[in-house]
């Protein structure tokens, strides 16, 4: 799992669906406007790509990785770049696998709503 994040922290979005299903789902953290579901690992990409460039954030400090129930929670500090550089916001992914491969990635902005949608 952490592999998946330390390839997007060295080269974007796309390194990243590489550790994913052909059919991964991400969907947005629910408090945003814009919020949407994105399905296939292209769509997923654009997706992604569209949130590094709205957002600016380019790296993703993983602060704990754990189980909860059938899922995997991420907790990340997202951040402009490499180095301790200015915090955008902490960030929960709470991540459906299938075998060795990300399945599906729910993105929360608070750790409690994660927890809650993990059942």
């Amino acid at each position: 799992m952490e592999e998946a994040y330390r390839a997007w922290n060295a080269d974007g979005p796309r390194a990243f669906v590489k550790f994913a299903t052909d059919d991964v789902e991400v969907h947005d953290a629910p408090e945003l406007p814009d919020a949407q579901m994105s399905t296939g690992r292209n769509a997923v990409v654009g997706r992604l790509e569209e949130v590094v460039a709205t957002t600016g954030g380019t790296w993703a400090d993983v602060d704990d990785v754990r189980a909860v129930g059938d899922e995997v929670l991420v907790s990340l500090t997202w951040r402009m770049e490499r180095g301790g550089s200015a915090t955008l916001a902490a960030v929960y992914h709470l991540v459906g696998v299938e075998g060795d491969r990300i399945a599906r990635v729910r993105v929360f902005l608070e750790e409690a709503a994660a927890l809650q949608a993990a059942g």
